[in-house]
């Protein structure tokens, strides 16, 4: 294949390519929605060309892998992800005035990103252009009515408030010692200890870092 078809240098040649063959890809989360931007193709070092230009231009992403569907079987494709949030933004801010059929797409993801409109405002505006035939995929239900930044802050509390629910469980010594056991000697982790035992995966951890400090002490003495 000629050069010239896979050497991108700029960002017009990377809007153009997007526009036919990229999307925004969402995924609904608890809080929020992650938002990310993906290019397909069938010839990897297609992508190989414009990842190289855009990690010139400071986006962070991972490498070109083989497209798979939900349930992990692979496609004859290949993909590049860009997921970490500063470079989405960055990528849908430098692409969304190149393109012209994934403009809209690109526009609902800046305005979420950067706390303009609401987790449901921006499914229902995805929803639409899916329904009008202007986006491929399924329609996403959410119940986030508030913005990215007020997300991801319920989502720190949250975290905060299991933490101290964790703390205050008790867990009588022989399970302590039981868990402690399975994790040592059989390997177990969090998501089985849970599964085996009923606490949550908070109690879990706290009960085996205190065992393992526990231990650092005995071995001390």
């Amino acid at each position: 294949m000629p050069e010239e078809l896979t050497s991108y240098r700029s960002w017009e040649q990377v809007g153009g390519y997007f526009d036919g063959d990229g999307n925004v890809r969402v995924e609904v989360l608890k809080f929020v929605l992650r938002l990310g931007v993906r290019f397909v193709d069938t010839w990897g070092p297609q992508l190989e060309s414009i990842r190289s230009f855009l990690m010139g231009q400071g986006v962070r992403m991972g490498r070109v892998g083989l497209d798979q569907d939900r349930a992990g079987n692979r496609r004859p494709a290949y993909r590049l992800d860009v997921g970490e949030t500063a470079s989405v933004i960055m990528l849908v801010r430098a692409l969304g005035s190149l393109c012209v059929k994934k403009s809209e797409d690109l526009k609902i993801a800046l305005d979420y990103l950067e706390d303009r409109i609401t987790g449901d405002e921006a499914a229902s505006r995805f929803n639409d252009l899916i329904a009008t035939g202007r986006r491929k995929g399924k329609r996403r239900m959410t119940m986030m009515p508030y913005t990215r930044r007020q997300g991801l802050r319920l989502h720190e509390l949250t975290n905060a408030k299991r933490a101290r629910d964790a703390h205050r469980v008790r867990v009588d010594p022989a399970v302590e010692e039981k868990i402690r056991n399975d994790h040592l000697k059989l390997g177990m982790g969090e998501t089985t200890l849970s599964r085996k035992y009923g606490y949550t995966k908070g109690v879990l951890r706290r009960v085996l870092r205190e065992l393992k400090a526990n231990g650092a002490r005995h071995g001390k003495g």
